[in-house]
């Protein structure tokens, strides 16, 4: 039958026991709390797939589900109208005992603990196993736990630095559900997945399904703004995606990787470029698999290409890149797209492209190039964070442009610094780059130094000769405010801003650095700190060690952070009132006191539980095709949601636990 989920130490389990019942009748919602999973007020055992077993009261999860009331009263009327995936679950009166088939122990325990309590405590979930609990949820017919869910999932989307952690979540779920836009959960992964450039997630963690989802305009109104990769880096990403998953993928990657520069380069060949790109062909011709090779990857490559609009991929790289590869893109494909760009009035291009319009500035990720950046620099922490191994200056920019005509905020955190430390934007537009260099002596750098001077071109601003603020060095923290609407950028140093440095920018920006050893810098989305007293949230028996207790308890659980000097954010709705809860509406808005001894989550000291701003309509095709409130966002530090995050065999960044609150 399994093991029981509850935890073995027995002492903890008295300690907890005799602390729960020091309040039994007080609070509702740490009676239920009590009972969530416990034996002693249980008559209902329930199996799961794994073989874990987990405990309820088989009146209460009647009352509360209707998929267990038609289970355990076992109402013939209902029975019949069971779907196929509930007459998998056996279920006999007798031994008062339910098996299912399809959900794990943890999954079970997250909807019963929705069900007893109207809400989840933030340990329950995890990157490993929201994609059951979202389908549990779905099964269940738990509206309000689906959007607790969700909301988990777009708070931990946004605070991971790994760019392959929705990818591999899309991949996932496929393998249970259709991926489809109308779907909530998958709707927030796509969201992730447009506004991370395809060329940093790995090949092996899409599908061709999930990359056919990525890449369909299921909503072209914003699809297409947000859509970060450029349409030839998209065709560059889904022909090195089919060369990868060939049987002989070696022979096949490397006949065309060198056929396809990056799609940050292909735009600007020079003519030796070209002419070896033009050797590398004719190298190909003569190869006697080379008929086979094509052979292999159109197979994967066909129901890919029309995700493809090749009108709206420049002609110099339809002419010198594209159209070489010969049978790879159909002729009336490639004469459609030249016809169009022949058409185009002098000095316009087309009216929408991806990749054109950066991300909103609340769904930037900043992280810095893989490719665009000296060769003595060394990118660490998933990109976010770039250190220098020479002392001569190089500089870096990030993988993202900015562009648009709205406001842009970012820090630069400066974990090491060197004599003279460069901070700014820089363009790459029909610019030969030098990334061995000091970026303020180029036309191409805008940067303020940690001496307090800004330089462009090799020239002083005149406005600041005698200094712009105050010198900056190791510990301090230098944000970038970059205004696209007016061209302008200023910078505040450790939270004080000071005036305009520069301004008449160009339309297309990066942020970037120039440094040299051992300066080590650190790149984060901005964030302005607000502290809130947690204590008058908490019951008077344990106000008085509310900080003490919750710090201490966080900082236990947080072992993935790194700096106390940063922090990524949580989103919450408007109408949160608590610091650590949202409440579902069907929740009783009272203190919650530890687990039961029998559940196996129970902590040392109270945690919050994450709950979810629904809506009180039960009706599901009125849900909101975002999981964020439509209220202005309060953010909160991710120390709160840091012990429930575990990727998928990869790091996110968590900020050290704090108390600390922001707000945008």
């Amino acid at each position: 039958m399994g093991a029981c989920l509850s935890r073995n130490n027995k002492s903890n389990d008295n300690n907890n026991m005799r602390e729960i019942l020091l309040y039994k009748g007080e609070f509702l919602g740490a009676d239920l709390r009590a009972m969530f999973n416990n034996p002693v007020y249980s008559d209902i055992i329930i199996t799961c797939k794994d073989g874990g077993v987990v405990y309820g009261s088989k009146l209460l999860l009647a009352a509360r589900s209707d998929v267990f009331a038609r289970l355990i009263l076992n109402n013939e009327e209902n029975n019949n109208r069971n779907n196929n995936r509930e007459s998998r679950n056996t279920f006999s009166s007798n031994d008062n005992h339910i098996t299912f088939t399809e959900f794990s122990s943890s999954t079970l325990l997250i909807i019963l603990e929705f069900l007893y309590m109207g809400d989840i405590m933030i340990e329950s979930l995890t990157l490993n196993n929201i994609v059951e609990a979202y389908l549990g949820a779905e099964y269940f017919l738990l509206t309000g736990l689906e959007e607790v869910i969700i909301t988990f999932l777009d708070n931990a989307l946004k605070c991971s630095a790994d760019n392959n952690l929705a990818a591999k979540l899309l991949t996932q779920a496929s393998e249970f559900m259709l991926p489809s836009s109308d779907d909530l959960f998958f709707r927030t992964l796509h969201n992730s997945l447009v506004v991370t450039p395809l060329e940093t997630i790995e090949y092996h963690n899409l599908t061709a399904e999930g990359l056919s989802f990525i890449l369909s305009p299921t909503n072209m109104d914003t699809t297409y703004e947000e859509f970060v990769t450029p349409e030839y880096g998209v065709f560059r990403y889904i022909v090195l995606w089919a060369a990868h998953h060939c049987n002989n993928n070696n022979l096949v990657v490397s006949y065309f990787e060198p056929l396809l520069p990056p799609s940050d380069h292909a735009e600007h060949l020079d003519a030796n470029e070209i002419e070896q790109l033009r050797k590398s062909h004719e190298k190909n011709k003569k190869k006697s698999k080379s008929k086979e090779i094509k052979d292999m990857i159109m197979a994967l490559l066909n129901p890919l290409l029309p995700f493809v609009d090749f009108k709206l991929i420049h002609p110099s790289v339809l002419a010198n890149i594209i159209e070489p590869l010969d049978i790879i893109v159909p002729n009336d494909m490639l004469n459609e797209a030249f016809k169009y760009q022949a058409q185009l009035p002098a000095g316009s291009g087309p009216g929408r492209n991806r990749g054109t319009i950066a991300a909103k500035p609340e769904n930037l990720r900043f992280q810095w190039s893989q490719q665009a950046h000296g060769k003595q620099c060394v990118l660490l922490e998933n990109d976010v964070a770039l250190k220098s191994n020479t002392r001569k200056y190089e500089w870096a920019r990030a993988s993202l442009p900015i562009r648009g005509h709205e406001i842009y905020e970012w820090d630069i955190y400066i974990e090491e610094s060197c004599k003279h430390l460069w901070i700014g934007v820089c363009t790459e537009r029909r610019d030969k780059v030098n990334y061995s260099s000091y970026l303020g002596g180029t036309n191409y750098g805008w940067v303020l130094g940690s001496n307090g001077l800004l330089y462009h071109n090799n020239q002083l601003n005149q406005s600041y000769s005698k200094g712009y603020g105050v010198k900056f060095g190791k510990g301090d923290r230098v944000t970038v405010h970059l205004n696209m609407g007016s061209r302008s950028l200023a910078y505040s140093i450790n939270g004080i801003r000071h005036g305009e440095a520069w301004n008449t920018l160009p339309a297309e920006l990066y942020p970037a650095v120039s440094l040299k050893k051992p300066a080590k810098v650190r790149i984060e989305m901005h964030k302005k700190p607000i502290i809130i007293d947690n204590s008058k949230y908490m019951m008077p028996q344990l106000a008085h060690t509310s900080n003490l207790s919750n710090l201490s308890n966080m900082s236990n659980m947080s072992n993935m952070s790194h700096s106390s000097n940063y922090s990524h954010s949580v989103n919450l709705p408007h109408s949160a009132n608590l610091p650590h809860s949202i409440h579902s509406p069907h929740s009783p808005h009272l203190p919650h006191l530890p687990h039961s001894p029998h559940s196996p989550h129970a902590p040392h000291a109270p945690h919050a539980p994450l709950t979810s701003h629904t809506s009180h309509s039960p009706h599901r095709p009125h849900r909101p095709n975002s999981p964020h409130s439509p209220h202005p966002n309060i953010r909160i530090n991710t120390s709160i949601i840091s012990p429930i995050i575990s990727p998928i065999n990869t790091p996110i960044n968590t900020p050290r636990p704090t108390s600390q609150v922001t707000a945008e």
